[in-house]
């Protein structure tokens, strides 16, 4: 009887065992790392890929030696270090820019979770410094037509990248966002557009890349004067641009940025809202428990810094923002760093815009998909030339922020949109 028990409790393990083996190897894997941080970064990385900003065999060679912020610098740094051998091994300069170029991006990915204060902000600008010279070098090797351009602002200057498009193609002006770098630009629109023609010119602003990291520069709500300055500059150097229609794309908190600029700048013939939230104190509200919500609502400042310094110990995601924010934004504690969030917002001049505007949103955005966000954007912006929203579904594969993993559908949708509403003509 017993030995009967042991075959049959066998013979059910072996069932279970198959039938688990069938159902993962059919299903697969959703998330490259359980912690969603961890899983959109390494993604975001693994998404340039199309243009050149990673290999999905490197990338997902790093995932099992990933475990915490500082296997993670390791790890992007070692691989971006990899790459850089590789284009020294080389004579072809094909080869060359094309391992510079994934350097350059395995770089970014390796500052990315690093605190910016005191020796750990070194360590994290010398890596920045890397990225921008690999992605420097890589355009040479590539033979990828280009000119760079340093524009005064305040104390520091900002750093343009120029790439001539054809005759009669409106010039499209690209900004990063909350975290993004001016080089990353190139991987989520810029390649994309410079590849179909367009003139593309991508620019920091305070807050950003060079401007924070260099020059201690942070964000400005008033983004029509950065903005504004890159468009005289790049006018005065490239005639031919005078005449050509603007776009501005902003990419993720960008957007507000490029709503801002496209309010007072009538030079701006429209934008594009790439995975932009519509009220930064908004959306990051979104991502706290509700008692911390209520405690931020109710001015009761103590307490919510005690349970937001005290989460932050064990939360990837909320570190990670409230470092980044106090840095770039402002405000010296979790709950004085959303107040300073409070200026970024769409609601103050939505009316203003007059352009034509692109809203692009994706369903699952870890940072700004709420219902709050999608129902701000519809009812805005009655007084611009036209007002589109593109929502990309999860069935499509391009429902991430700011469309990682399928930045070519978002790259699509925009030059449909210039199409469609004679952006694209002269």
């Amino acid at each position: 009887m017993k030995g009967r028990i042991l075959w049959i409790v066998g013979l059910f393990v072996i069932f279970i065992s198959i039938f688990i083996t069938l159902m993962w190897s059919s299903r697969g894997l959703r998330y490259l790392f359980p912690d969603k941080q961890f899983h959109y970064q390494a993604f975001r990385t693994l998404g340039h890929a199309p243009y050149g900003g990673a290999l999905p065999g490197e990338v997902m060679s790093l995932i099992p030696r990933i475990g915490d912020d500082e296997s993670w610098k390791r790890e992007w740094s070692a691989m971006a270090k990899r790459c850089e051998a590789m284009a020294e091994e080389t004579d072809d300069p094909v080869s060359k820019g094309n391992s510079l170029l994934r350097a350059s991006n395995y770089y970014r990915a390796a500052e990315f979770f690093i605190q910016p204060t005191g020796e750990d902000l070194k360590v994290k600008i010398d890596l920045y410094r890397k990225s921008v010279k690999d992605f420097q070098a890589a355009l040479q090797y590539l033979n990828i037509q280009h000119r760079i351009y340093r524009v005064p602002w305040e104390n520091g200057t900002m750093l343009v990248y120029y790439f001539p498009g054809n005759p009669g193609k409106p010039a499209i002006f690209i900004n990063g966002g909350f975290d993004s770098t001016n080089e990353e630009s190139y991987f989520f629109a810029g390649a994309a557009l410079i590849a179909r023609g367009y003139p593309v010119i991508m620019f920091e602003g305070p807050g950003q890349s060079g401007m924070i990291r260099e020059y201690n520069l942070r964000f400005t709500p008033q983004w029509q004067k950065p903005a504004g300055k890159v468009i005289d500059f790049i006018v005065s150097k490239e005639p031919k641009l005078a005449e050509s229609k603007k776009i501005l794309v902003g990419i993720s908190m960008g957007g507000i940025l490029a709503g801002w600029a496209a309010a007072f700048d009538k030079r701006i013939d429209g934008i594009v809202l790439f995975g932009s939230p519509y009220d930064m104190e908004d959306s990051a509200l979104f991502q706290l428990p509700v008692p911390v919500r209520w405690l931020y609502n109710q001015g009761i400042d103590w307490s919510l810094n005690m349970l937001a310094n005290l989460k932050k110990k064990w939360d990837r995601g909320l570190r990670w923002g409230v470092n980044n924010g106090m840095w770039t934004v402002g405000g010296n504690d979790p709950y004085n760093m959303l107040k300073a969030f409070k200026v970024y917002t769409l609601k103050d001049v939505q009316d203003k815009v007059r352009c034509h505007i692109l809203c692009i949103y994706g369903e699952r955005d870890i940072y700004v998909s709420d219902n709050r966000q999608m129902e701000l954007f519809k009812n805005s912006f009655k007084n611009a030339a036209s007002f589109t929203m593109k929502v990309f579904r999860e069935k499509d594969g391009a429902a991430e922020h700011c469309q990682i993993g399928s930045t070519e559908q978002s790259s699509s949708a925009i030059v449909s949109w210039l199409q469609k509403y004679g952006l694209d003509k002269p």
